[in-house]
């Protein structure tokens, strides 16, 4: 076969024309479709630095006991506690003198004061508590195991019968100093205290 000189450089001017025409193609930034305004490209902003949280001050473990058993003795816990006293003295005013005196048992009114007084919940200081608690678990068992060892309002007892009142006196009076141990407490760490004692009966 005989090359022509004619067809090779009509043959090497048309791969450089496709040469320089890709060339040209890679080049060239794509088109903005009509309308469309096309913004320079900005660098991502960096994230901003998370900001300090406010320290805000609390009060002191002992000050928020302090307001919390402010808040139990007002809001009906005192009230409930001196009502209580109240009934334990009158239920103490039947307690027989002798071995063998007539029993008057009467706690109604105790058992009463009592519910009530479960109703406010805990006090929140745990000294405090734990004297409450103990106080009203002590007085409830020893009214009823009193009245346990009786038939009526008021009886003659037996000795075995006897035997069984005195110990619930004796439970009872349990009761009855950790109710005055409760009181001392709310009033020399807290200064909370009725107006009157009432354990002083006019």
């Amino acid at each position: 076969m005989v090359n022509r000189p004619g067809s090779v450089r009509a043959l090497l001017l048309t791969v450089a024309a496709a040469v320089l025409l890709t060339g040209c193609t890679e080049a060239a930034p794509e088109a903005a479709p009509p309308g469309a305004t096309q913004s320079p490209s900005s660098p991502s902003p960096s994230p901003s630095p998370t900001p300090s949280p406010t320290v805000t001050p609390t009060p002191s473990t002992a000050a928020e006991r302090a307001d919390a058993v402010r808040l139990w003795y007002e809001f009906g816990g005192g009230t409930a506690m001196t009502s209580l006293i109240g009934e334990t003295v009158k239920a103490r005013a039947g307690r027989p003198t002798e071995e063998f005196d007539s029993v008057t048992a009467d706690f109604e009114a105790l058992f009463e004061a009592l519910r009530t007084a479960r109703l406010f919940g805990t006090i929140p200081d745990a000294q405090a508590q734990t004297a409450w608690a103990a106080a009203l678990e002590n007085l409830e068992a020893g009214a009823q195991q009193v009245l346990a060892s009786v038939s009526g309002t008021t009886v003659i007892l037996s000795p075995q019968e006897s035997g069984q009142m005195w110990a619930g006196w004796a439970t009872f009076d349990k009761g009855v100093s950790s109710l005055k141990a409760t009181g001392t407490r709310l009033d020399r760490a807290f200064g909370l205290k009725p107006a009157s004692d009432p354990w002083k009966q006019n």
